[in-house]
């Protein structure tokens, strides 16, 4: 059951309790004027004038109970309260209070003078907005006329009150009350003690104290009607203190969900360039292009030109044995060459310094055309290619090292463009290899 179905059930019980006694108070007759206990002191004319002073105005009886009766069928059609504004975790909070009260007897009992006494209860919501409350009361107030002067009451009530609050009782906050009570009358002189149902109708303020998100302040101005012997209407005021009880109430609020606008960004296609030689694949026309080597526009290598694109196949020591690593740069030159099938190449074989000039002379031509001959063996054109040995010139390291020797034992790779055409009336001139320096 929610918080407000349950506050729902509260009120129409008390209804059930309260709705008998307004009937009966309603339909009562008016009684005549009670006079006071005998009293040697002034006690009949006390008694006189409430013979002619204590009947209470049964138009007013009528008003009041009316409009609490009417409150709490209001109450009962609205506990069940929508959470759209939500006033605070602190304000909806059960609470103890405390206040002290001043009372404006009613004529009819017989004494002029103002009563005290004090009010302590407990408060809890109908709702989670911290709206409409019910408020259970124990009150203990005096009427006293000093001795010999009439008539004493010493009343205690028990009682409970629907409250309905306009804010969040931080701020602030006024409120209306309605509520039913018994209440218990100590009379002295001893005429008739005993017990009668009460209704109440005020309004009031509550605000917290400062800092003290616990503590409030609290006032409030009721109408009472006792129905105790001819019935009375007092007025009385309370004024003390509100003391919230327990751990903050959580309201869930509902957030609204932000749908992030989907922004679609065209992912560009990255430039795929396998033999790096500037022209995308999707255009390159003469694919597996020698680093080095200069191109046209479509990816092709540049007419009349002569380059040395192709160096450090190395062989083992004293040998013309290819090295594997020698065997895959020179399986590039099989794509290069494939590709391009206008180009030449002239392969120029080196040595160390270590031996006689004759015999590496000999030694780098064996090892020029050790590359060709594996050209040829993967499908390169023999009439394409040139070999020829320079020994131990040119070299490109120290041959004071292991490392520099190794790096001079070596084969290199120009590679000649055809000439462009030549022009009406021309002789086209032999394209000669220009080795380019290392």
């Amino acid at each position: 059951m929610t918080a407000a179905a349950a506050g729902r059930a509260r009120i129409m019980r008390l209804w059930s309790y309260c709705r008998p006694v307004g009937i009966r108070l309603l339909s009562a007759p008016e009684r005549p004027g009670r006079t006071s206990a005998p009293s040697t002191n002034g006690a009949d004319r006390a008694g006189s004038e409430c013979s002619t002073t204590g009947k209470v105005d049964m138009n007013n009886r009528k008003l009041l109970v009316a409009a609490a009766a009417a409150f709490f069928s209001l109450g009962a059609a609205q506990a069940q309260e929508t959470t759209e504004t939500v006033l605070g975790a602190e304000g909806n909070r059960p609470h103890l209070f405390v206040t002290g009260s001043y009372s404006k007897p009613d004529s009819g009992r017989g004494t002029e003078d103002r009563g005290t006494g004090l009010q302590a209860g407990f408060g809890y919501p109908l709702s989670d907005t911290g709206r409409w409350w019910l408020e259970g009361r124990f009150d203990y107030s005096t009427l006293e006329t000093g001795p010999g002067r009439g008539t004493d009451f010493y009343q205690s009530t028990l009682g409970a009150d629907l409250q309905y609050a306009f804010g969040n009782r931080e701020q602030l906050t006024p409120f209306v009350l309605a509520g039913i009570g018994y209440a218990y009358n100590d009379v002295v002189p001893d005429v008739e003690d005993g017990g009668a149902f009460e209704a109440e109708a005020g309004v009031g303020l509550v605000a917290r104290i400062g800092s003290l998100r616990w503590l409030r302040g609290r006032g409030d101005a009721r109408l009472v009607h006792d129905s105790f012997q001819d019935g009375y209407l007092d007025y009385r005021l309370h004024l003390g203190l509100e003391i919230a009880l327990g751990p903050e109430k959580q309201t869930v609020k509902e957030v609204p969900v932000t749908v992030e606008k989907v922004v679609i960004r065209e992912v560009p296609v990255p430039v795929v360039d396998s033999d790096g030689d500037g022209i995308a694949d999707d255009h390159d026309h003469c694919p597996g292009t020698l680093a080095g080597a200069k191109v046209d526009g479509r990816g092709c290598v540049v007419e009349s030109q002569t380059l040395t694109v192709l160096r450090d196949v190395s062989f083992d020591f004293d040998s013309a044995r290819l090295q594997l690593n020698g065997q895959r740069l020179l399986d590039d030159a099989v794509k290069f060459l494939g590709s391009q099938s206008e180009l030449k190449a002239e392969i120029v074989g080196y040595s160390d310094s270590v031996g006689a000039e004759a015999y590496n002379l000999k030694l780098s031509a064996a090892r020029a055309a050790a590359a060709l001959n594996y050209l040829v063996s993967k499908g390169i054109a023999a009439e394409r290619l040139s070999s020829k040995g320079l020994g131990k010139a040119n070299p490109v390291a120290s041959n004071d090292t292991p490392e520099g020797r190794e790096a001079n034992r070596r084969v290199e790779f120009n590679i000649i463009a055809p000439p462009p055409p030549a022009a009406a009336g021309e002789t086209p001139a032999a394209a000669q290899p220009v080795p380019v320096a290392p």
